[in-house]
């Protein structure tokens, strides 16, 4: 018995194709050449699904499903997505980075792997070099005692041109520079601050700044600035049109979820609201004719994968992408068997999005009262109290004009 049961949660109900060739052929699922092995000697597109479940292909599965689902189901399962990528952000809100902190500085920055440190000189070695200097010239000093004057004098001049050659072209004679090698531990050589090398940095850091005020200034000219108030705004109301339509599926919700979806498509709500436009919409511009011209077959399916991959690569929250698309997988198996749908909202009275919101981060903690004797008065202001309590009625759509 338990096996049979596991076998109906696995089962779709709420398809508007089962069949590989119809969601191919009618809706325009492509299959990539990748996923070959899923589909060879398989007709059943349900069960495609679940070989790409078994394999913790969560992403190709969520697409074959956008596609076969029914296309109001499938909004609501993709509602129901957005809301909780919602949550996620209410509990891990994403970072905003500041465009203007672009490029603010462009000193190289060298990580702590490729950091070496100088060579220290090693003391004992340049004792050792002294000495050796000292030994040289005793032995020099000795030389001159044997070899005969006129000699020597003709070797010090040969020397003393050499070295002033040297001079000429260093700035100090050789035996100067091992001097000075030897005590550059104790004072460095100076750096002269006028070297064309600095002045070539300045000028090219001069450069690399205009550059990076163009860019800003074409990044703001082309991206205007958030505000906060105004997209969560429009989050809200593309999600209530959204709502609206499921509940709702007529040609007056659908032209309103296309008008404000096109207001913000770049956010999944938006997306997602011209979705429900696509799902059962008319491209008619006057909707008061009888020629209805349907979207598209595969448009709106194309677009509620799209929706799921933009939250899925959303910035922030508590998940990973291949976890958020393991989450949407399971949250379309809840609404495609018929275990998730909108009846209770519907009967309570208030969309998920606003239960969400309105939820409170916290529980209110409350303090205890004491217990009081019952008494007639009590009984009065109890059902007093009974009847002024808020009964939510169930929601009807609008002919458009709020009425």
């Amino acid at each position: 018995m338990s096996d049979k049961l596991e076998w109906m949660n696995r089962h779709f109900v709420l398809l508007r194709h089962k069949s590989l060739d119809d969601v191919c052929n009618i809706e325009g699922y492509k299959i990539r050449p990748d996923l070959l092995s899923f589909f060879t000697d398989r007709t059943d597109a349900e069960e495609i699904v679940w070989k790409f479940a078994d394999a913790e292909r969560w992403k190709c599965a969520c697409e074959l499903m956008a596609y076969m689902a029914h296309r109001r189901a499938a909004v609501w399962w993709v509602y129901r997505c957005v809301l909780s990528l919602y949550e996620e952000l209410q509990e891990a809100p994403a970072e905003e980075r500041d465009i203007n902190s672009i490029a603010t500085s462009f000193e190289p920055t060298v990580p702590d792997f490729a950091k070496v440190e100088p060579v220290k000189a090693d003391p004992k070695d340049i004792q050792d070099a002294k000495e050796m200097l000292s030994q040289i010239e005793q032995q020099i000093a000795s030389l001159r005692e044997i070899v005969d004057p006129a000699v020597m004098a003709d070797v010090d001049e040969a020397v003393n041109y050499a070295f002033e050659l040297f001079k000429e072209k260093h700035g100090v004679t050789p035996i100067e520079l091992v001097k000075i090698a030897l005590e550059k531990e104790k004072e460095p050589m100076r750096i002269d601050p006028d070297s064309p090398i600095f002045k070539a940095a300045d000028s090219i850091k001069a450069q690399l700044m205009a550059v990076r005020q163009e860019t800003l200034d074409t990044i703001h000219a082309v991206i205007p600035p958030k505000v906060p108030e105004h997209e969560k705004k429009m989050s809200d109301d593309a999600m209530q049109a959204v709502y609206r339509w499921i509940v709702a599926p007529d040609e007056v919700n659908s032209k309103k979820a296309m008008d404000i979806g096109n207001e913000c498509t770049d956010t999944p709500a938006g997306l997602l609201a011209l979705c429900a436009f696509w799902a059962g919409g008319n491209l008619m511009p006057d909707p008061e004719k009888d020629q209805v011209v349907p979207t598209p077959n595969g448009l709106a399916a194309n677009g509620l994968s799209q929706v799921l991959l933009m939250c899925a690569l959303h910035k922030g929250g508590t998940r990973k992408l291949k976890e958020r698309y393991e989450h949407y997988f399971n949250l379309g198996v809840e609404v495609l068997t018929g275990k998730n749908n909108w009846d209770k909202s519907v009967v309570e009275g208030e969309a998920p999005h606003d239960a969400e919101k309105d939820a409170p981060s916290e529980p209110e903690k409350t303090a205890e009262k004491p217990i009081e004797k019952t008494t007639e008065k009590t009984v009065e202001k109890t059902t007093e109290e009974k009847s002024k309590t808020v009964v939510y009625k169930r929601w009807k759509p609008t002919n458009g004009d709020g009425k």
